[in-house]
């Protein structure tokens, strides 16, 4: 008999035991196949932090994100690499660690290997809406955050562009160490990501489906729009990471296990699918 089957049978018991708020939470366990992480088996350098998403395939082959405060997060070594509760691990020493992700029993792992930082141009740190990045060259730091509601991406030079960015939401003007540049006419700003030499920021509009490119002015702590920006992402794009070498660039989905991967112009910045010419 199978587990649906099981589940329809108990259901008006359920009900009589005053336990009806617990159907939906079981029903949910029940429907899941499978789940898995993004990005699967990642390179990060010392002192950077990568994101990670759980995705539970169900049993009517629908794809779910789940929030990361919803998945108990772990790091069998973690000498080499931590994992907070957000789902962002940050890596400690070169080596490798397996990254662990459990969604209501269900478990799945990847592996992360960390590189030495001696042909990094960057360190980049944060989570997948704020990025404080750092120019190892230049010793320059610089923060951006995502304004989902304004779709502009808030700027910070030595500063927390998170806490800038909020304040802003709020009414409260920046400083003149801030700035911020806009996406429209693209719109629903929700990722952003910063490659390893500290070039090119890119940033997933997910109501837009596009991803739009930036270059970074470090001198003069702006952004340029990459010619032909923005970019068709695709339907429902997700995230968008940077490959450690800086060569691609990688689009998940909402709702799906489909990966788009993007070849990056190394003097442009600019995007073209991978199969194109």
């Amino acid at each position: 008999m199978s587990n649906l089957k099981k589940f329809a049978q108990i259901l008006p018991l359920l009900s009589l035991l005053g336990l009806a708020g617990c159907i939906g939470s079981l029903l949910n366990n029940l429907m899941i196949n499978s789940v898995h992480l993004t990005p699967a088996n990642p390179t990060i350098a010392v002192g950077a932090t990568q994101a990670f998403v759980l995705s539970a395939n169900l049993l009517d082959g629908m794809t779910d994100h789940e929030p990361a405060k919803d998945v108990t997060w772990s790091s069998d070594n973690t000498a080499v690499a931590t994992i907070a509760k957000t789902g962002v691990a940050t890596a400690v020493a070169v080596g490798t660690a397996h990254i662990a992700g459990n969604f209501h029993g269900n478990n799945t792992t990847t592996l992360l290997t960390v590189t030495a930082v001696a042909n990094v141009a960057t360190v980049v740190a944060g989570d997948s809406r704020s990025l404080q990045v750092t120019n190892l060259r230049t010793g320059q730091e610089m923060s951006f955050a995502a304004d989902g509601l304004r779709d502009v991406i808030m700027i910070s030079r030595g500063g927390a562009a998170s806490s800038m960015a909020g304040n802003t939401a709020n009414g409260v003007g920046a400083s003149a160490d801030t700035s911020e540049t806009s996406v429209l006419p693209e719109h629903g700003l929700a990722w952003i990501a910063v490659d390893s030499a500290g070039k090119y920021i890119y940033v997933v509009n997910r109501t837009s489906e596009s991803v739009s490119a930036f270059e970074i002015d470090w001198k003069g702590g702006t952004l340029e729009a990459v010619r032909f920006s923005p970019f068709s992402a695709g339907a429902k794009p997700w995230t968008v990471e940077v490959d450690p070498d800086g060569a691609s660039v990688s689009v998940t989905h909402f709702q799906s296990t489909e990966v788009s991967r993007f070849r990056i112009d190394p003097a442009t910045g600019a995007l073209k699918p991978f199969g194109e010419n």
